[in-house]
């Protein structure tokens, strides 16, 4: 640009880079646009309330897990879910699949897998931790708060 003393003069070619520039912007904002509007239309066709299965595989036959002798852990979890039990690809034994929605539910889950394959669910709480040194004591209300169980 040149400058007299109080009027500014632009150039042709000063007006064509400023053409320039708003139509890269407009181009930017309708390419923005589109992207929004796409992400819109697949939040709409998505199924709405669509629960994922999670599924165990174990090593037993799947006329063991249905009719009256039946675990009651799997009875329960069939009492407030809907389970699937099929035949494992393979010939590996037998599929169980949860629709869930919580890590409960899961942890149910893999409690029965556990019962079901070694006849005892394993536990981890109430193991002996051994002698605390002093600076162990008074860290154990922090670790628990670290170490606590939730929903994963």
């Amino acid at each position: 640009m040149r400058t007299t003393s109080t009027i500014t003069v632009r150039t042709r070619r000063h007006r064509a880079r400023g053409w320039k520039r708003r139509g890269l912007l407009l181009a930017g904002a309708a390419g923005a646009g589109a992207a929004a509007m796409a992400a819109r239309r697949a939040l709409r066709n998505r199924r709405p309330g669509a629960v994922p299965w999670y599924a165990v595989t174990v090593e037993v036959d799947p006329a063991e897990l249905t009719g009256r002798e039946r675990p009651d852990l799997l009875a329960r979890l069939a009492e407030r879910h809907e389970v699937r039990i099929t035949r494992a690809p393979g010939g590996r034994g037998t599929e169980i699949a949860v629709r869930t929605a919580d890590g409960a539910t899961r942890e149910q889950v893999r409690a029965l897998k556990q019962l079901l394959e070694t006849g005892e669910v394993l536990v981890v709480e109430g193991q002996p931790e051994g002698r605390r040194t002093p600076l162990g004591r008074a860290a154990r209300p922090a670790l628990r708060q670290l170490t606590r169980r939730g929903a994963r």
